[in-house]
């Protein structure tokens, strides 16, 4: 299975943003998010974060040049954010998540935060399984707020 992460350029700035509005549909089916019947879009924070800072950094998963998904990674403090993650329906449970997140674990060492999608066990799921796998079970959970969300923690150094 040829798995591989590549980093958002500006010109395929249009692409994520399609990808993006996939996710969001997706996570209205636990949450009521804003969609705007003119534009047909569901909102969200302006991606433009993702070109204009080193420490934002958007990538296309693919498979086999096909793309798959995508991935939003923050870096604050030092400590490194999975903001989002996306795999279209087709590449589902099919080890394609689980690599793609490996390859960024290891693209950026140090200090990781997951917060897994609240009221979503799949995500959960998901989450504690690949990050259990990764650390060979070296990793703290807990979970918070009134949504009882999955938080994650690790350092791969």
């Amino acid at each position: 299975m040829d798995i591989t992460i590549k980093e958002v350029e500006v010109k395929q700035k249009e692409i994520l943003e399609r990808l993006l509005q996939l996710y969001l549909h997706n996570v209205s089916l636990n949450f009521s998010m804003e969609f705007d019947s003119n534009t047909g879009m569901y909102g969200y924070d302006d991606i433009s974060k993702y070109f204009e800072n080193d420490d934002n950094k958007a990538f296309l998963i693919l498979k086999e040049n096909e793309i798959a998904g995508f991935m939003l990674v923050d870096i604050i403090d030092n400590k490194k954010i999975i903001q989002e993650m996306f795999v279209l329906n087709n590449y589902k449970r099919k080890g394609v998540g689980k690599t793609a997140v490996s390859l960024v674990f290891e693209k950026y060492k140090g200090d990781w935060e997951i917060k897994s999608l609240p009221c979503s066990e799949n995500a959960e799921k998901f989450w504690i399984s690949a990050v259990k796998e990764y650390t060979k079970d070296n990793f703290n959970l807990e979970y918070i707020g009134k949504f009882n969300r999955a938080v994650l923690t690790f350092n791969n150094e």
